[in-house]
């Protein structure tokens, strides 16, 4: 007799998701990587993905989030148990006539929607994606987890066996998600700073730039950078900021090197989104909330800069964790996504994820990079995506390749950036 799992109702925050970037791009949490030789690949860079089947089968059934699909009844969604194939969900992806290197190929998956009558998630496997290495990029659709969820998710996936002691459950996933320090030592909201934060929302000056902002095109430009994460702590240290503080100033870099190469007007400072993680609604799987900060753009003083970016972020985080989760209804998040395409708020989302505790190695290859991907939406033509993993702090850059300049262009930009702060710890 075969036992079936009972249906587990889709939180209105994560239904949220299905409303969001419809249009522009599929809403996914994406992470590409890069696996030297070793267990099932081999020393061209070629993977045996049958041992990988089997390898991934056993951690599949630890994992009841990914064995469930969406389904909609009497209005509303829903979680049901579907079995997995995995000739669909783990396939190889060789490199086509006209894709140069394994970013060209990822610019072409995160475009790629998953489909809606499986459980939403995929890897595809791309040998010898560079010389002697196998790209691999995993994606899973935002209803499923947040970036919070997804590291703990791969930590889990990329392990030599599957911990039989304690399984994940369908109902509770927040329940091996790590505390964060975000989230154990946050300074508290009042109800003035709160007001304050949701008036500020709104009294940005509006963004201009034809460039950064406008109809989104069909394809995609993506590169990364990577720099060392101990050098970059202690320069923004020394300008009493944090990793991420420099990272922002990156993000400014990057996007005054796209005002420059259109030949726009460099304002004094540009909004951007940067989310925040929250505390849970229920049972939802998404807990992200937002702030916006101004990053300069014309203050040539590096540690002026992060400390201008530090004293921000600071007095705004408290408020945007009292603020909570952004999008807590498919209807909210419907409002939000046709307002997103015409909105001048921000000129691009700049995210933070929290990276895997150590080293990983998936089937006995070891993953020697890691770029988290996150979508397009709205009107926002470029996305900044960063995590730490194994002493490098590594950054994702995606643009709208129709209307902007090449993302490696852009990561050029932000690298200088980073090493000059970098500089200043030595």
């Amino acid at each position: 007799m075969v036992e079936t799992t009972r249906d587990v109702p889709i939180s209105p925050v994560d239904a949220a998701s299905f409303q969001l970037s419809v249009h522009v791009q599929p809403y996914l949490v994406t992470i590409a990587g890069l696996l030297s030789p070793g267990g099932f690949v081999d020393r061209d860079g070629r993977p045996d993905l049958a041992h990988l089947h089997r390898t991934l089968a056993a951690h599949i059934a630890q994992e009841p989030l990914l064995r469930q699909r969406p389904i909609m009844r009497n209005g509303s969604w829903w979680w049901t148990d579907n079995d997995i194939d995995f000739d669909l969900h783990v396939s190889l992806d060789e490199r086509g006539p006209t894709e140069p290197d394994f970013e060209a190929i990822c610019s072409r998956l995160v475009m790629l929607p998953l489909d809606p009558s499986r459980p939403l998630w995929h890897i595809a496997v791309v040998p010898a994606a560079r010389p002697g290495q196998c790209g691999i990029v995993i994606r899973v659709h935002h209803a499923v987890l947040d970036g919070a969820r997804a590291s703990e998710l791969f930590e889990r996936l990329f392990t030599s066996a599957p911990s039989t002691t304690q399984p994940s459950t369908g109902t509770s996933p927040r329940t091996k998600i790590r505390p964060t320090l975000e989230l154990r030592d946050q300074k508290k909201a009042s109800p003035r700073d709160l007001l304050r934060f949701r008036m500020g929302t709104f009294l940005h000056r509006p963004i201009r730039s034809r460039a950064l902002l406008g109809t989104i095109g069909p394809t995609r430009s993506i590169s990364s950078v990577n720099v060392g994460t101990s050098l970059i702590e202690r320069g923004a240290q020394k300008a009493g900021g944090t990793l991420n503080d420099a990272y922002l100033v990156a993000a400014g870099a990057g996007l005054r090197y796209i005002l420059e190469d259109c030949g726009e007007h460099i304002p004094k400072s540009i909004a951007v989104s940067v989310p925040v993680a929250v505390s849970a609604i229920g049972d939802a799987r998404n807990a992200v909330g937002f702030m916006i900060i101004d990053l300069p753009l014309r203050e040539t003083d590096r540690e002026r800069a992060v400390a201008i970016v530090a004293k921000q972020t600071a007095a705004a985080k408290p408020s945007a964790r009292a603020a909570g989760t952004t999008f807590r209804s498919p209807r909210m998040a419907l409002i939000f996504d046709r307002l997103a395409k015409r909105q001048h708020m921000i000129g691009a989302v700049v995210s933070n994820v929290h990276g895997p505790r150590g080293p990983l190695t998936l089937d006995g290859a070891a993953l020697v990079e890691l770029w988290p991907l996150g979508p397009l939406a709205g009107n926002v033509r470029v996305g900044f995506t960063a995590a730490s993993y194994n002493d490098r702090f590594w950054i994702g850059i995606q643009t709208d390749a129709e209307h902007l300049p090449p993302a490696h262009r852009i990561a050029q930009a932000v690298e200088r950036t980073l090493n000059e702060i970098a500089s200043a710890a030595t």
